[in-house]
């Protein structure tokens, strides 16, 4: 009984995890990402995922994973893959950065940078 307790209590904290993460990713796409897009004259077409402990055309080689928020910082670092539409109709792949922080503004970077 004790191991089905743990083994639910887990499944929990990951499925939390998932939709706190997804609701992060569609707020940061339809307030951030796509405005600046936009501002550009470029048309946002997808977001994909670059792959567990990747981080796409930025040049960081690890990503720490620590057991505890280090000074009681909420904050998270997200990499995605966007596809965007130029104004000559050709599809383009860029890699963004969303820099989350549970006490600060959200933050994008892009890599290589939109022009």
């Amino acid at each position: 009984m004790d191991f089905l307790i743990i083994i639910t209590a887990i499944l929990i904290v990951i499925s939390m995890n998932i939709l706190i993460v997804n609701a992060i990713i569609r707020k940061t796409v339809n307030k951030l990402i796509i405005p600046k897009l936009t501002e550009l004259s470029l048309q946002f077409i997808s977001i994909k995922r670059i792959g567990f402990m990747k981080t796409g055309n930025f040049p960081e080689h690890t990503i720490s994973m620590n057991p505890f928020n280090q000074f009681g910082n909420f904050k998270m670092t997200l990499y995605r893959n966007i596809s965007y539409q130029n104004k000559n109709n050709k599809q383009r792949d860029i890699t963004v950065r969303i820099n989350w922080n549970l006490f600060k503004k959200t933050t994008i970077d892009f890599k290589p940078v939109l022009k």
